[in-house]
């Protein structure tokens, strides 16, 4: 017997079938469909797999001895002219590539500039990519060619070809340096699934193996020229499985072009953190999320990682943020040793069956994409729009209906720091649209006016009443309102004037009775003879006569599922904010 047969020998085996029917028991009459993920990828997923009914396992080949990945720093261009000790502080604290960033196409003095700062530089140690506003790919690699150590390095001119039809794609002067860029992050910042994103860097790949193959390019040379941009959502399997999955679909891709399997190059895959989830008002939850999206990226096998300073309204010192996301990466390093294992989640039936069922999906629209035309094709026919809108429209609702949970943006939110109202006042920053709304609020305050204040209504059952109130005050607080204690009143005494002394611009009526919804009439008709300012609405769901209630006072209902944006937005109008 084997050390593994003799350690679950004493372990009954448990079939597919004798789990589910007691998943069945435990969830009590509830549907079984209540836990299979419904993924926006157009499959679903069990929530458990074995051997039997795990799907097969496709082939991701990695030609690695270690699943090392580089630690990458972006630094704008402009930043660097003015302080070239930019270059030394990221290497010093544990940068091994540097993402120079073009904000506009520079002035050849800026270059030559550029070029002296980057002389002080070890290429041959530190991968140098390069991105942004790249107008000639051709002229800026003759000039970065004279550079000392650039002939033997490994980085890449991030230079995105799909919005750039027309020019012609250089190939290396040298193994290992990459000289064109299918770049997927506007896609996925539009708003698109990762199928999609599969299927459009595969397109993308196969116009710039087109493209250069009929230049009199070798197809194996052309593919060890392209780096794939992919940037990492905070969605941990399926973003892992994405990176296997474009591993995955590399070699049908390349063998489509006559490239043999003992020739084809390994894809070199440059992974960003997504700014589609951001906080701008609570930068520290932005942690975690870079966090979830780097072990996601690493796991999945990428090449090289860069995460964005977790802190983008810029409310603390750059250096300091800079320097506490760049530990992300070194702690996962250093202290977890994620860079040992090669493929770490290979065996995982969970993730196999993710991976295979990516691959599945993203070749069929691959397919349906180049039946198109190819990506160049398709996007400017307003196919790729049209394909994304759909999901983009769906995650816009989930986010806004609160459905879709982001820590500090939608749920769970804390007023902004001093600090990060401060740096709002001198700069825009980007940010969810639902994180908006409390922007707003922020500027109002800031203008001069005066935070709209919320009553909480309390009666009933304590423990659903105040559940209730828990879910209104976290309704509120997303949209910047300020929640005032809860105070518990008997409906039928009508007696408002306690509550409103602190005359609040919002009343919310957390009741757990239904018997009480009588009274709403009466209540509604003190509260506006009283304050008329005040603005009644209902944390509950609409009941049958709701349309009587509305017409009584109720301003509207909230609760689980309801369009908290709209209601929200509409609530700053009401209040003034807006």
């Amino acid at each position: 017997m084997s050390r593994t047969e003799s350690l679950f020998s004493c372990f009954p085996s448990v079939d597919a079938a004798l789990w589910k029917q007691r998943v069945l028991e435990e969830l009590k009459g509830a549907e079984y469909s209540k836990i299979v993920w419904k993924t926006p990828e157009g499959f679903d997923m069990e929530p458990w797999y074995n051997r039997n009914t795990a799907a097969p396992a496709p082939e991701v080949p990695f030609q690695r001895v270690s699943n090392r990945w580089r630690i990458c720093q972006q630094i704008g261009v402009d930043k660097l002219l003015d302080d070239p000790a930019l270059l030394d502080d990221a290497i010093a604290g544990g940068a091994e590539a540097i993402e120079l960033c073009f904000g506009g196409v520079p002035e050849n003095a800026e270059l030559e500039r550029l070029l002296s700062a980057l002389q002080e530089v070890d290429l041959r140690q530190v991968a140098l990519y390069l991105s942004g506003a790249i107008y000639d790919p051709a002229s800026l690699l003759e000039r970065l060619a004279t550079l000392p150590g650039f002939a033997s390095n490994s980085g890449a001119m991030l230079f995105d070809v799909l919005t750039a039809p027309d020019t012609k794609l250089p190939l290396p002067a040298h193994l290992g340096f990459r000289t064109i860029a299918v770049d997927t992050t506007r896609f996925h910042e539009a708003g698109a699934t990762i199928t999609q994103e599969l299927a459009i860097a595969l397109s993308g790949v196969s116009d710039c193996l087109s493209r250069m193959t009929e230049a009199g390019a070798d197809a194996a040379e052309a593919a060890a020229a392209i780096e794939i941009v992919f940037a990492a959502g905070t969605s941990h399997f399926p973003e892992l499985a994405k990176l296997r999955a474009m591993r995955a679909m590399w070699p049908q891709l390349l063998a489509a072009y006559g490239v043999a399997a003992d020739t084809i190059p390994e894809p070199r895959l440059f992974v960003r953190s997504s700014i589609r989830s951001i906080s701008a008002l609570d930068p520290y939850t932005n942690l975690l999320r870079l966090s979830t999206e780097a072990l996601s990226a690493i796991l999945g096998g990428c090449d090289t990682l860069q995460l964005a300073p977790f802190d983008p309204a810029g409310s603390v010192n750059a250096e300091f943020s800079e320097r506490i996301t760049r530990n992300i990466q070194l702690l996962l390093r250093e202290e977890s040793s994620l860079g040992h294992v090669v493929d770490p989640a290979a065996g995982s039936f969970y993730i196999e069956t993710m991976t295979a069922s990516l691959c599945r999906e993203a070749w069929k629209l691959f397919q349906q994409i180049e039946a198109k035309g190819g990506l160049g094709v398709a996007e400017n026919s307003g196919t790729i729009a049209a394909m994304i809108s759909p999901a983009a429209n769906a995650r816009r609702k989930a986010v806004n209906t609160r459905r879709r949970t982001l820590v500090g943006i939608n749920r769970y939110t804390v007023p902004p720091s001093a600090e990060v109202v401060a740096a709002l006042k001198h700069g825009a920053a980007k940010a969810e649209e639902f994180e908006k709304l409390r922007m707003r609020m922020v500027a109002h305050s800031a203008a001069g006016g005066s935070t709209p204040r919320a009553a909480i209504w309390l009666h009933g059952d304590p423990s659903k009443s105040l559940r209730v109130a828990a879910f209104a005050e976290d309704f509120l607080r997303s949209g910047g309102f300020e929640v005032l204690p809860a105070v518990t009143i008997d409906p039928k005494t009508c007696n408002c004037r306690t509550m409103l002394r602190a005359e609040p611009d919002i009343v919310v009526f957390c009741w757990s009775g239904d018997s009480d919804l009588a009274n709403v009439p009466t209540i509604c008709a003190t509260i506006q003879e009283l304050r008329k300012e005040s603005i009644i609405i209902m944390a509950a769901k609409p009941p049958e006569n709701a349309e009587a209630l509305l017409r009584a006072g109720l301003d509207r209902f909230i609760h689980l599922g309801s369009d908290a944006y709209a209601d929200l937005l509409s609530l700053q109008h009401k209040t003034g904010v807006l």
